[in-house]
């Protein structure tokens, strides 16, 4: 019987093609999840930094094209410290842009203007406004002072001055304590608002000591930043009083036309023991 004969095997070269692709898929894979994670979805982050922004009362994002004003002095952000602009009323934004003219931070050069939630606040620096340990106004404080009550003046704003120092304890005859201090230097800037023509009943007085820094009272800059009088200006708050129990309403009309009470006959009334 003839032997069959063997015929060799063909070996198949392109076997590793299969493992390749197989690479190729999972590498093309990997690529597209790394793609779709480092995208951003920039609606998502603007809605996150808008309420980040109103949570911690400042923008995340200062507004394009603010900078350093001329005039200004070195240190004094004014209008390129983060702000929440858009949530200021008409009428301070309106103030806000009047008192950076560059004509009239001429003026003012020494006043920062910062925004704060709905507040703009005119911060001055208690070393051109007052002697150390003192009360009194400088003369250059007050003609600082007159430049911004003309500007106030015709606003219905209410203006509230905040009295602040460092952390260094003062005790003196007339200063008892740094919320003394506070107090009194504050005091005096109304008065001298209202002395310009600024309705008494818009302005308001307000001491807080050493306790409300804005900045680390451990080096000398950062307690020359807390010794500071700052002017909250604000739109006028109204406030309604309504009685917790309201005195139910009485129909006139039927009791005009209800019978008298008749009168008690009892002149000597009885004392119970």
């Amino acid at each position: 019987m003839a032997r069959r004969k063997k015929h060799p095997e063909h070996v198949n070269h392109e076997r590793w093609l299969v493992s390749y692709a197989d690479f190729i898929t999972l590498l093309f894979a990997f690529f597209v999840v790394m793609f779709a994670v480092s995208q951003v979805d920039s609606r998502k982050v603007g809605r996150f930094t808008e309420s980040f922004s109103k949570a911690v009362g400042i923008d995340m994002f200062p507004q394009p094209g603010r900078g350093l004003l001329a005039g200004a002095p070195q240190g004094a952000l004014s209008d390129s410290e983060p702000s929440q602009s858009t949530n200021l009323p008409d009428e301070l934004i309106n103030l806000k842009e009047v008192l950076t003219t560059p004509e009239v931070r001429e003026e003012i050069d020494n006043v920062q203007i910062l925004s704060r939630r709905n507040e703009l606040v005119l911060r001055l620096s208690d070393g051109f406004l007052f002697e150390s340990g003192t009360d009194d106004l400088e003369e250059r404080a007050r003609r600082v002072i007159a430049r911004l009550a003309a500007e106030l003046r015709e606003r219905p704003l209410d203006i509230r001055i905040e009295g602040h120092t460092d952390d260094r304890p003062i005790r003196t005859a007339r200063f008892r304590s740094n919320w003394d201090l506070s107090t009194a230097r504050a005091t005096a800037v109304v008065a001298r608002l209202a002395a310009e023509g600024i309705a008494p009943e818009r302005l308001s007085a307000a001491g807080y000591g050493e306790f409300h820094p804005v900045a680390p009272n451990t080096t000398d800059e950062g307690r020359k930043q807390n010794r500071r009088v700052d002017l909250v200006v604000s739109m006028p708050v109204i406030v309604t009083e309504t009685p917790d129990d309201p005195t139910p309403a009485v129909d006139t009309d039927a009791a005009s036309h209800a019978a008298p009470a008749p009168a008690s006959t009892d002149v000597h009334p009885k004392v119970r023991p």
